[in-house]
């Protein structure tokens, strides 16, 4: 005859990685994106293709931001840039604030659309909030900035080792 035993140790094992973990790397990795977007580098680490030179009338109704110092049209509806979309950009910048020059940034609305999708503590999303998709998915065809580089990533990543053993010596 065998006697068998049933052990059912209660142990709590430290959690090594959260949801909230993932919610604050990926808040990290908005930074990371807004950053080197504002320094004119795209998500594969290359520079943004420059800005369009060839003359542009930009409506002054149902613009991201009201055309300043172009030339008048003669209906008075939109401006005149002959230096093109590069000009007009210049020229309409917020408080003259000292970026790259194509930073994708000119009414704020796509750099403050970047938003944490999903988080779990598998996986987290990055994506853009209802007021910046139709044009921010264009733009990222375009000029891809949604993304991380290879020195993003680690960054990232190296920030995830301290996390973890921060939650491991809990």
């Amino acid at each position: 005859m065998s006697i068998t035993v049933s052990v059912q140790p209660r142990l709590r094992f430290p959690p090594i990685w959260t949801a909230q973990n993932n919610q604050v790397h990926a808040l990290n990795s908005i930074a990371l994106i807004k950053r080197r977007t504002m320094r004119g580098i795209d998500a594969k680490g290359s520079p943004f293709k420059k800005y369009s030179t060839k003359p542009i009338y930009i409506a002054k109704k149902g613009a991201r931001l009201k055309p300043k110092g172009g030339r008048l049209s003669r209906t008075g509806k939109s401006m005149y840039f002959s230096g093109g979309y590069k000009e007009y950009k210049q020229r309409s910048r917020l408080g003259g604030i000292r970026t790259a020059e194509v930073d994708l940034t000119l009414s704020g609305v796509l750099m403050n659309s970047i938003q944490v999708l999903e988080s779990t503590s598998y996986s987290y999303k990055i994506g853009l909030a209802a007021q910046g998709r139709p044009y921010g998915y264009y733009v990222n065809q375009k000029r891809e900035f949604l993304g991380l580089t290879s020195k993003d990533v680690d960054i990232i990543v190296k920030a995830a080792a301290i996390d973890m053993k921060r939650n491991l010596s809990k």
